[in-house]
């Protein structure tokens, strides 16, 4: 069975950085950054991991510098003891663990930067460090206090909003998870779901997880009409405005980069974003980055 990769993207605040997790297939994921100041774009391929890394419990601080995780593999070996799942801070695209912080189960794990001071970690149940031990990793105090907000899905970048909420069983009525989510760039809406009902569910073989939780479309705010993401083939499973305004769609192990966002409202409902470009529109206003190929490109000697 083909596996389909997966990219999951994490923007910085304070500066012009994205680092995104590419899910090659469920035993690998690498760590890529993208770097756009002044709109050039410059993409550095980075480690390779073997295990399976969390991305709704993953983040990347204000300034892009640093990328935390919560991660399951065998890339981690030895720290003190072999290990079994921990939650790592790093700088991308590299992905060893500038500190580390191991757990014994899933329960908890990851974290989020609160701003540019705190780092959250969730400790979990039974964590394999001691809480009450001032932590602190360059200019941050880590903290293993407070609620995450919406854990089930944390927003990168700036300029998110929780514009609906949903009741699932499993939690109840007095606990409702987050259903729906809007950001806007003044012209376009971009609409992120939770589609918490098929979670972890079987779809043609296909385990869903927690790269799928999201389906995402746009909103033209002048004729409010709504566009789907996907195409006859593909599925967005990762969307968001940049620091600079632009709408980046990931599609399996593509992502795009759209600068002029008419020519998404013009197109077909339901046409492949790639033939746009036949569709008379001018292709330097579509930028497109295929991770699988540039992983493969040979190495210069």
């Amino acid at each position: 069975m083909k596996t389909i990769p997966k990219i999951r993207g994490y923007i910085a605040t304070k500066k012009n950085i994205i680092v995104f997790l590419y899910r090659r297939s469920n035993k690998i994921t690498y760590l890529i950054s993208l770097d756009y100041q002044k709109g050039r774009e410059s993409i550095q391929i980075g480690s390779r991991f073997y295990g399976r890394i969390y991305p709704n419990r993953c983040d990347i601080s204000p300034d892009g510098t640093y990328f935390l995780y919560f991660a399951m593999g065998k890339s981690q070996q030895q720290y003190e003891k072999k290990l079994y799942c921990w939650t790592g801070i790093c700088m991308p695209p590299k992905i060893t663990a500038n500190m580390l912080f191991a757990h014994q189960d899933t329960w908890g794990g990851g974290g989020r930067f609160v701003d540019d001071k705190t780092i959250f970690i969730s400790p979990g149940m039974y964590p394999d460090f001691d809480k009450q031990q001032n932590h602190q990793f360059d200019n941050y105090q880590i903290t293993f206090k407070g609620k995450l907000e919406d854990a089930e899905s944390w927003t990168s970048g700036k300029g998110w909003k929780l514009t609906e909420k949903q009741i699932v069983p499993s939690y109840g009525d007095k606990y409702p998870i987050p259903k729906c989510w809007t950001k806007t760039n003044g012209k376009i809406t971009l609409i992120k779901h939770l589609n918490y009902s098929s979670y972890l569910k079987s779809k043609n073989g296909q385990t869903i997880g927690s790269y799928d939780l999201h389906s995402y479309e746009i909103r033209d705010n002048k004729n409010k009409v709504k566009y789907s993401l996907n195409d006859e083939s593909k599925i967005c499973l990762w969307a968001d405005f940049d620091n600079l305004g632009r709408l980046i769609v990931a599609q399996e192990s593509e992502i795009f980069i759209y600068q002029n966002f008419k020519n998404i409202i013009d197109r077909e409902r339901g046409s492949r974003l790639e033939s746009i470009s036949n569709q008379g529109v001018d292709k330097k206003y579509i930028k497109t980055f295929d991770f699988e190929k540039l992983i493969t490109l040979p190495h210069k000697k």
